[in-house]
């Protein structure tokens, strides 16, 4: 049962970013959390599971969109599963990559 519910959080997660990037925002991880009812630093295992899944799927990385509420930026797992995920960034700064990606979201979800 507990992979059951894994899952349903990791398809939560994914709808409420598509939301995200259709409104072209960010959200935090404290207000990600509350709405699929866990802690925050509960949230890198799902996430990386989003990431992975819509990876294989062509889509963004959507926890680009994903952003600490201290420095309004992703966490540094983001641009290190970013990096080992899409080659073309290993040459990029973490600000470059993130603009990039980001914006990868925002068009999927226009």
């Amino acid at each position: 049962m507990p992979e059951m519910f894994e899952v349903d959080r990791v398809d939560r997660i994914a709808d409420i970013l598509f939301g995200v990037a259709t409104a072209k925002g960010l959200i935090g991880y404290d207000p990600l959390a509350k709405r699929v009812d866990t802690r925050p630093d509960f949230l890198s295992q799902p996430l990386d599971k989003v990431c992975r899944r819509a990876f294989d799927r062509g889509e963004p990385l959507w926890s680009a969109l994903v952003v600490s509420s201290s420095s309004g930026r992703p966490s540094s797992g983001s641009y290190g599963l970013a990096r080992k995920m899409r080659p073309e960034y290993d040459a990029l700064s973490d600000d470059e990559l993130w603009a990039q990606e980001r914006e990868r979201c925002y068009v999927a979800g226009s």
